[in-house]
């Protein structure tokens, strides 16, 4: 799941307050990752054997997002596009 398909799905709840718009569920959302990334991190710096804080060394991540023509190819399963000739020929 997405952050936009949570952020729709929550938004789309039948009991929150009808007032409560798209983009405050949105900051509500990111507000709670947040929370919960700022936690996570609180709570990993400490040995759990001796209490002694721990320095975690600074990472590098690489995110990837594919293009759009490799998402067209990705979602028509690697069949390729018809050839421009053969199509004509199928169209006469």
């Amino acid at each position: 799941m997405t952050k936009a398909e949570l952020i729709e799905r929550v938004y789309g709840q039948k009991h929150l307050p009808r007032d409560l718009t798209k983009k405050t569920v949105a900051q509500i959302v990111d507000a709670v990752f947040t929370e919960m990334g700022d936690y996570f991190i609180r709570t990993r710096v400490k040995n759990p054997r001796t209490g002694d804080p721990i320095t975690i060394p600074q990472q590098e991540t690489i995110t990837f997002s594919p293009g759009q023509e490799l998402r067209s190819l990705l979602n028509r399963n690697g069949k390729p596009l018809a050839a421009p000739a053969a199509a004509a020929k199928a169209a006469r």
